[in-house]
């Protein structure tokens, strides 16, 4: 029978696991696609100690995977390997963004008379009132809480600086276009802030 040692030796990558936010140490897997089902995975040696809920993240590669669900391989009536299915931190994120309770955010810019409301039967309902400099504030500070990437953050930030920069100005709709392909991405933290940027286009 094949050693999975062996074969992890030779055709696998280190792996830094982390649960609960603490560093476990290293582990070897191998990246793999299950047969039929085409779901992928990561194998292991059947005694290290995976759980569901456990992040990994390649020492070469750099990718980052949380492990969803656990299943071991039986070859000749003995494990054979221990098989890690996983979502990328992407995948994992639009999961969460999916799952979140939907917020209604209520604007109000630039004075009373002035409201924009997203999602409003929702029965939770933040009232921000908040000038439009204020909104693009926040709209910054969501970026840099959520982008890990600082290369993609630093171009983010600069769109919406220019953006503040041309609000009340016929180039104010090219910059919030530029804006919204850029930020396509993370559209599930932003939109909450779609209503007041539209509401700066015809204002």
């Amino acid at each position: 029978m094949l050693n999975i040692k062996s074969f992890l030796g030779s055709y696998g990558e280190d792996y830094e696991l982390t649960r609960n936010k603490k560093n476990l140490g290293i582990v070897r897997g191998l990246k793999n696609t299950e047969k039929g089902s085409n779901l992928k995975f990561i194998g292991f040696v059947p005694e290290v100690d995976i759980q569901i809920g456990d992040w990994l993240e390649g020492k070469v590669t750099k990718n980052v995977f949380f492990i969803r669900d656990i299943t071991s391989d039986i070859v000749d009536g003995e494990v054979f390997q221990k098989k890690c299915f996983f979502l990328t931190r992407a995948e994992y994120e639009e999961r969460e963004a999916l799952q979140r309770p939907a917020q209604s955010i209520v604007y109000n810019l630039n004075g009373a008379n002035t409201r924009v409301n997203n999602h409003s039967t929702d029965q939770s309902i933040n009232v921000v009132n908040a000038s439009n400099h204020e909104v693009f504030d926040e709209i910054k500070k969501i970026l840099s809480e959520n982008v890990d990437n600082q290369d993609e953050l630093r171009e983010l930030r600069l769109l919406v600086n220019n953006m503040e920069s041309t609000q009340n100005t016929s180039a104010f709709t090219q910059s919030y276009q530029k804006f919204i392909t850029s930020a396509a991405n993370h559209m599930t933290i932003l939109s909450p802030f779609i209503p007041a940027l539209t509401q700066m286009i015809t204002s």
